[in-house]
């Protein structure tokens, strides 16, 4: 389950997690790719995405962003959103972010009611 978020944090938990991946709909199967993706204003801005995405995003926009803790037992931030290609760049306005883990033993239940460990970025 997903958690609607502030998604004017989004900026500052984008400094915490340096690698990124691009979730898309591909053409026979979903496609995963490792992307730079920076904050511009309200938009996330990947720099040069692969072919895939230039091939297969103006048919279907819904994209994905994956990026995994940096320690072990930390948190992914992931964002759903719509991407449009701007050149060499892709752009994506958000929609909705969560961070997210799995359960650990003995972990107490989200406060949020999600089933797993899903916090707010605020």
């Amino acid at each position: 389950m997903s958690i609607v978020v502030d998604l004017a944090e989004l900026a500052e938990a984008l400094g915490r997690h340096p690698t990124a991946y691009l979730l898309l709909a591909g053409d026979e199967r979903p496609h995963v790719g490792e992307v730079e993706v920076s904050m511009r204003g309200d938009v996330l801005v990947v720099a040069a995405p692969g072919r895939t995405a230039r091939r297969v995003l103006p048919q279907r926009p819904s994209v994905t962003l994956l990026l995994p803790p940096t320690e072990s037992g930390g948190y992914a931030l992931v964002v759903d959103g719509e991407a449009t290609l701007a050149g060499d760049e892709l752009h994506v306005e958000p929609s909705h972010a969560v961070l997210h883990r799995r359960p650990r033993p003995g972990s107490p239940p989200s406060a949020t009611g999600c089933g797993n460990d899903c916090q707010p970025l605020s």
